[in-house]
């Protein structure tokens, strides 16, 4: 009898527990993109200069470029450049051709040097550029303005980015009456820019004429709060 009364009384709590109104309460939030953005001057280069010569001899050409990039390479280490920053790649050769009447005639050879220099000052960049062209370099290619410290600049508007969310979630929240209460979510909207900009090959000028510009860095997030009456 008293275990019949004990089911009978399990079956009416668990009625009377599911006739309890089910909660309503949800989470009230207000999601916001913040962002920020700067200008920044390249302080570094990277170049390549790459000397090239044509003629009958093979080992007359090579001895031509070969004096043309230790001439090169004398006035970058004048210059303290560091022999860590300058790459002087071997001589690629190969025969040469014209064609006369629809037939092909040999010219001898064409062949080449290609010398990469990093430039960690970038007031430097004009000097050596003249220079090189001087020297009998033919190209100068491959240019791209760096900025060195780009990933430390981004970080630093990523936290700006979500100050400028935070401001902005706190005007709205005001405005309804609300406020901000913690972090729901955030998330990274943008990501870290290239380091370096391509550039146009400079032609031979007078000193102190390239400017490489600014890049704009931007960061952007979105962020999710709780707002409270």
């Amino acid at each position: 009898m008293l275990f019949r009364h004990a089911i009978i009384l399990s079956l009416f709590s668990a009625i009377l527990a599911g006739c309890q109104p089910a909660s309503t309460e949800t989470t009230r939030s207000i999601s916001v993109t913040g962002h920020a953005e700067s200008l920044v001057a390249p302080d570094q280069a990277k170049l390549t200069i790459s000397v090239n010569r044509d003629g009958a001899e093979l080992a007359e050409i090579k001895q031509q470029i070969d004096q043309v990039s230790a001439s090169i390479i004398a006035f970058l280490r004048e210059q303290q450049i560091d022999d860590a920053d300058i790459t002087s790649y071997k001589v690629s050769a190969s025969p040469a051709y014209d064609y006369e009447d629809g037939k092909r005639v040999s010219r001898g050879y064409t062949a080449a040097r290609q010398i990469q220099v990093t430039l960690r000052d970038l007031a430097q960049y004009d000097s050596i550029v003249d220079q090189a062209l001087q020297a009998g370099a033919t190209h100068i290619m491959n240019v791209e303005f760096i900025i060195s410290e780009t990933d430390q600049i981004y970080q630093q508007l990523l936290a700006a980015a979500v100050e400028h969310a935070h401001q902005k979630a706190l005007k709205m929240a005001t405005a309804a009456g609300s406020t901000v209460g913690h972090v729901i979510s955030i998330q990274e909207s943008s990501h870290a820019p290239a380091v370096s900009q391509q550039a146009m090959m400079r032609m031979q000028e007078a000193a102190d004429v390239s400017l490489p510009g600014k890049n704009e860095l931007r960061a952007q997030v979105s962020v999710t709060y709780r707002i409270r009456d």
